[in-house]
């Protein structure tokens, strides 16, 4: 079966898409949920605790600050989150392709790939669904 992927009304194989002009900002979360590059190591696990939350994204405003995939388990409730960013988190501008964003969260470990512009500020975040049949956000998947 062909990988599949959404456009903004339907589920469409990826080779539909391709030919579409849908980019990374299309496809994005506008608003994630973010946390203050000041918070707490205590505060990132308690989002990390639902299943649901890959990660978490450290915002100064729209300043991008860095990713928290996990925190080690011996790190102190009231340690800075941001001394554990993902160095490794995967970003993407927003006129990247629907194929490059699809590939690039498909590939990541997370199914999350970041939305940046040019000065490093946080646009968005694409998240794939564990079926990988399209985007969270998009209407018209399952999952």
């Amino acid at each position: 079966m062909a990988p599949y992927t959404a456009t903004k009304a339907t589920l469409r194989p990826v080779a539909y898409v391709k030919s579409l002009s849908v980019t990374a900002a299309d496809l994005m979360l506008r608003n994630p949920k973010t946390l203050t590059a000041a918070a707490s190591v205590a505060e990132v696990r308690e989002l990390l605790a639902d299943p649901k939350v890959q990660m978490v994204l450290l915002a100064d405003g729209a300043a991008f600050k860095g990713a928290v995939t996990r925190v080690p388990a011996d790190a102190s409730p009231r340690d800075r989150a941001v001394a554990y960013v993902d160095t490794d988190a995967e970003t993407i501008s927003p006129d990247a392709s629907a194929e490059e964003a699809f590939e690039r969260a498909a590939a990541s470990p997370t199914r999350r790939v970041i939305v940046l512009d040019a000065d490093d500020n946080l646009l968005g975040l694409l998240c794939l669904k564990a079926s990988r049949t399209g985007f969270c956000q998009t209407p018209g998947t399952v999952d």
